[in-house]
């Protein structure tokens, strides 16, 4: 599945989802099930190399495999480390874009790409329980 095709099911698949809990560890854990109950391939924590761990990194099962993104969530919206941390993630081979999780609607990053891959956002449980 072409990346942009891949980012827009992850990002339907969140904001259609309810999140009871709005805490990192939580979301975290609830986008897992969520990606992974849809059918996708996901792994926790992937590490990246210098350090840095991608919290989720997502993809189409195998033979499909054409994309992955990483899942980031930032309920509390992105800080300047964060988007440093993002610039990072969008340097290693794996990661054919970004989808960051927010909280708040408000929270959304402005720029579309991250070192030039895509760059996404998707509202914790935006759309949950709507008839849409």
């Amino acid at each position: 599945m072409h990346v942009e095709l891949l980012t827009h099911r992850v990002v339907e698949l969140i904001e259609g989802s309810p999140f009871p809990h709005l805490d990192h560890r939580s979301v975290l854990a609830a986008l897992a099930l969520v990606l992974a109950g849809a059918g996708l391939v996901i792994v926790r924590d992937y590490a990246l190399g210098g350090g840095d761990r991608l919290p989720l990194l997502v993809a189409e099962p195998f033979p499909r495999v054409e994309a992955s993104l990483g899942v980031v969530p930032a309920l509390g919206g992105v800080d300047d480390e964060l988007g440093a941390r993002l610039v990072r993630y969008a340097q290693h081979p794996a990661v054919d874009g970004l989808v960051v999780v927010n909280a708040f609607p408000e929270l959304i990053p402005r720029p579309r790409t991250v070192g030039g891959i895509p760059l996404r956002t998707a509202v914790a449980g935006a759309r949950a329980g709507s008839e849409a």
